[in-house]
């Protein structure tokens, strides 16, 4: 089966959840027959393409398509850049809906389309090019629904992502919201990580980039805790998130390569932040890890019901409450490791996830497209 895979910027190095959530597909699809990735070396979109990368992924036996070798940018390019430009300089987020000028006009839908001649099977990473044609089966992956967070609304997000033969969605939230709109061709498929045997300890952390949806969960933490750290809990920081740190009862740790280090360190993991669409990566890394889990109210959504798996607090105080329980009770600490670990068994087992993707997509690459 031959596959192109149209991603906005390079997937190296795997340092966000988004890139990890590409190479689970990069990978499935490479398994299957010859890949090849699709994208763009500069703006619009383009971001993190060196020669090293490059020579890196081509070393790992897929081919390379880019927007720039291929075409020249146009007006609608050019406009789409400047609009970028300008919502990014005024700072209004919200401005980037689903048809926002910056990522709808990115790829040109001639371009992907006559490159899909030659292919079995097109999967494109994020919903902004859902209404991309292509000349064979196509995947939309959707790491989030957009309208959940922009000013534009739904209405072309669910005509664009209806037009996809499968939709793979990490959130069962936001499946059971796309079936709600009359798309039934989705497939549950959930950030995929390995399960980790790991020591537990009585260390607290939480681990988080510098986004503006963790620095409020930060900062909704830190109302417990007080400037001057006078809660007498200290709390490891991991990510971007560390660079935003106010109170004196965090120890800021910053950047790590091994994406398990956290978790290696801490036994017992926050997750503070409850805004934002998809599903944290972070929490099902803690699950995978077999970690004990304090989550504010909204932090685990996307997955199945916890059922205990975790321990949900509506109060920065209740967080910080339940920690120095944890760090004080042994036998509860591993208790609720041990039902994080289960519940990742059932829900969240990687090989699991992966074995359901490589089956849909051999079938989609042999043109049998669902029904729904």
């Amino acid at each position: 089966m031959r596959s192109v895979v149209l991603i906005p910027y390079c997937p190296l190095p795997i340092n966000t959840g988004a890139k990890a959530e590409m190479w689970k597909h990069l990978n499935i699809l490479h398994g299957l027959g010859p890949c090849t990735i699709a994208s763009a070396r500069r703006r619009p979109v383009g971001l993190g393409w060196t020669p090293r990368y490059e020579q890196e992924i081509r070393n790992r036996g897929f081919d390379l398509v880019f927007r720039e070798d291929c075409i020249r940018l146009g007006l609608l390019q050019v406009y789409g850049f400047f609009y970028g430009l300008f919502c990014k300089g005024l700072g209004l987020d919200r401005a980037f809906g689903h048809s926002n000028p910056y990522h709808r006009h990115a790829f040109p839908a001639g371009w992907l389309h006559e490159l899909s001649t030659q292919f079995d099977l097109a999967v494109i990473n994020y919903s902004h090019w859902g209404h991309l044609p292509c000349a064979c089966p196509k995947v939309v992956v959707l790491h989030d629904l957009v309208s959940d967070v922009s000013w534009e609304g739904a209405k072309r997000e669910t005509i664009d992502l209806g037009s996809a033969d499968l939709l793979v969605v990490i959130s069962l939230d936001e499946e059971k919201a796309l079936n709600q709109r009359g798309i039934f061709k989705t497939l549950w498929s959930p950030p995929s990580v390995d399960a980790t045997e790991i020591p537990l300890n009585s260390t607290v952390g939480l681990v988080g980039s510098g986004s503006l949806f963790n620095i409020e969960g930060l900062h909704w933490l830190e109302r417990a805790l007080g400037r001057d750290g006078t809660a007498n809990i200290p709390i490891r920081v991991y990510g971007g998130l560390a660079n935003h740190v106010r109170s004196k009862a965090f120890a800021p740790v910053g950047c790590y390569e091994d994406p398990m280090q956290p978790y290696m360190d801490c036994g017992v993991v926050l997750m503070p932040t409850a805004e934002g669409t998809g599903v944290q990566i972070k929490a099902v890394e803690a699950l995978a890890a077999g970690r004990a889990i304090i989550a504010r109210k909204g932090a685990m959504r996307g997955l199945p019901p916890g059922e205990g798996a975790w321990i949900e607090v509506d109060s920065p105080r209740d967080m910080v409450l339940a920690a120095l329980r944890l760090q004080a009770d042994q036998s509860s600490r591993e208790a609720l490791a041990s039902k994080a670990r289960s519940y990742y068994e059932q829900w969240l087992d990687s090989a699991q996830i992966k074995a359901s993707l490589k089956k849909v997509y051999t079938r989609l690459g042999m043109g049998i497209v669902p029904r729904r």
